[in-house]
């Protein structure tokens, strides 16, 4: 027999075991009991928390007060979709460290994973064997917030753990994302366009990749939503270093840090850090180009 065909069968085991990871829904919620009033006390300061997440440390303290929270009552939606975004932007904005990075991305995935399944359409569609990518039909405009952080935690982790995890969520984040899109195209500053901006970017040609879908996209984002300026440092990191334009790379990141969105209410915390990130690309331009 041929060396490379005793090979397959550890080769697809490798990549089988390196990408696992349980689902949210599959993991337990240790509970905890409160009082109304307690509850309330809690929800008010982690907010108030929230608010100053541009600090690693605040967002981590409103993160931990989330926990309780969610210990205290498993279904809420609002308390999952909180420790998703917020273990998402603690991974992405705040923590530089790889194996941390991971880390709190999986964890960020598995609350968005358990904030899906409070739709109990999908929930019982998952748990009966079909596949998330069929399930997702279920979901609702309610759960776009859970779907879209869950899609781009999965992403990330993805990332830093290696093609073979890569390769096992592709298909579902796409599907993830498509339904996004399908149900509010303009979720979190059109999300959806910047996800494929940068998708068509970085995909090779033969998996999908189109350099000239990537900028449509990425110009679609920014007309919906100018302010916010992740879009910006996303375009300038993975177009302009594939187009090679080292000038509009410059000019874009430079327009990032002139910015006068930092006080945005919504996502000023988000624009602040992403001047940090637009900066570090900036030092590094000559690496890159």
């Amino acid at each position: 027999m041929n060396p490379i065909f005793k090979l397959v069968p550890l080769l697809c085991l490798l990549i089988v075991s390196c990408a696992s990871r349980d689902s949210g829904w599959e993991k337990n919620t240790e509970s905890v009991s409160l009082s109304s009033s307690e509850i309330s006390g809690l929800n008010k300061e982690a907010m108030e928390l929230w608010k100053g997440r541009v600090e690693q440390g605040k967002l981590e303290e409103a993160l931990a007060k989330f926990k309780v929270l969610h210990s205290a009552n498993p279904n809420d939606l609002e308390t999952l979709v909180y420790l998703t975004r917020g273990y998402y932007f603690l991974a992405d904005s705040h923590l530089q460290n790889p194996d941390e990075k991971k880390k709190y991305y999986e964890l960020a995935a598995s609350y968005g994973e358990k904030a899906m399944a409070t739709n109990a359409g999908f929930k019982e569609d998952v748990k009966s064997g079909k596949s998330v990518e069929d399930s997702l039909g279920s979901l609702t405009k309610t759960e776009v917030p859970a779907i879209y952080w869950t899609a781009a935690s999965l992403g990330k982790w993805s990332k830093i753990s290696g093609i073979s995890a890569q390769l096992k969520y592709k298909t579902r984040i796409k599907a993830m994302v498509s339904r996004v899109e399908a149900l509010q195209a303009d979720y979190f500053f059109a999300a959806p366009a910047r996800y494929w901006g940068a998708f068509y970017a970085l995909a090779p040609s033969f998996a999908g990749g189109d350099i000239k879908k990537s900028i449509i996209h990425f110009e679609k984002s920014l007309k919906i939503a100018p302010e916010y300026q992740g879009t910006k440092v996303l375009m300038a990191d993975v177009y302009y270093t594939k187009t090679g334009d080292k000038k509009l790379f410059e000019q874009t990141l430079k327009e990032v840090l002139n910015s006068k969105f930092d006080n945005h209410p919504e996502i000023g915390p988000e624009n602040a850090l992403e001047k940090k990130k637009a900066q570090k690309l900036l030092d590094n331009m000559d690496e890159l180009f």
